[in-house]
């Protein structure tokens, strides 16, 4: 889907809402189309006015997966009162194919991906996210199309008839308390979010060196470089330089300077005059903030 379908889908559920008619969607959709003339096309803000506004609208809402949920592109048509799931139909954040490339560099751990992503629709109902799962002839949907749109039928006028019963204030209410409560332990008024520890972390992304220790440790490869360069292991003193460097960069990514830097090498790479003013003026910068936060 692309950004135009999602301001097009508003502007239905803003006219139905106006008129008081009750809003259904159907889902299947791997999610926005992801290309730069989407983006250059505002679809981020698109799909984010949606999720607002859909929060905000009147009547009741009421969603089918009837395929495939992919991402913030279905959820942008999919915040409602009601979420039904096909008995075969996946709502994923991302698709296992890329959530796979991301967290374990192949696409063939795909498998491995779905099972933990938990995309099914058994999933998502025991952890109340769908609201009910509507079944399918054996085979699939395809294979009895009409005993298929009989049932959905029926999973919808039964919500309809719990949703009507609500005013506009308990729909709303409703709606947002549904998105709410999902998670471990839902959100909750007034109390603050306390996120667990992240699991399998490295040491040092767990508790991060400060200054004082990099400061030390920076220290101590600097003698023992000094010491090494009478040396004739030229291997030794290369290992030495490069600990050094590894040192430096954690210093400065602990400084927050590691964007700066990357700035300045882009600007540098682009005019590789070294005697330029403005280059040398910032790289200057980056040195006295870097020894400032050392001391």
């Amino acid at each position: 889907m692309g950004q135009d379908c999602y301001r097009k889908a508003l502007c239905m559920m803003k006219y139905a809402d106006h008129h008081g008619i009750p809003i259904v969607t159907f889902i299947d959709t791997p999610g926005a189309f992801a290309d730069l003339k989407s983006e250059e096309l505002g679809q981020g803000e698109a799909i984010a006015f949606n999720l607002r506004t859909m929060f905000g609208l009147k009547v009741p809402i009421i969603t089918v997966v009837t395929g495939e949920g992919g991402s913030g592109g279905a959820l942008a048509i999919g915040c409602a009162n009601k979420l039904f799931m096909l008995e075969n139909a996946a709502f994923y954040v991302a698709s296992p194919e890329a959530c796979a490339a991301i967290l374990w560099k192949s696409a063939q751990a795909a498998p491995k991906a779905a099972e933990k992503l938990k995309i099914t629709a058994q999933e998502h109902y025991r952890l109340k996210i769908a609201d009910g799962i509507i079944p399918e002839p054996l085979g699939g949907a395809h294979a009895d199309p009409k005993w298929t749109s009989q049932q959905i039928k029926q999973t919808i006028i039964q919500a309809m008839e719990e949703l009507t019963k609500m005013d506009s204030e308990e729909l709303i209410r409703h709606r947002m308390k549904k998105f709410r409560s999902i998670g471990l332990r839902g959100f909750q008024e007034g109390i603050p979010v306390d996120p667990e520890r992240k699991r399998n972390m490295k040491p040092s992304e767990i508790n991060p060196t400060n200054a004082l220790e990099l400061e030390s440790e920076i220290k101590n490869l600097k003698i023992k470089i000094s010491e090494s360069k009478g040396s004739s292991d030229p291997v030794n003193i290369e290992k030495l330089k490069h600990d050094l460097d590894e040192e430096i960069t954690k210093a400065c990514i602990s400084m927050g300077l590691q964007e700066k830097i990357e700035s300045l090498k882009m600007d540098m790479s682009k005019d590789p005059d070294p005697n330029q003013s403005h280059l040398e003026e910032k790289a200057k910068n980056i040195i006295k903030e870097f020894k400032n936060n050392l001391s």
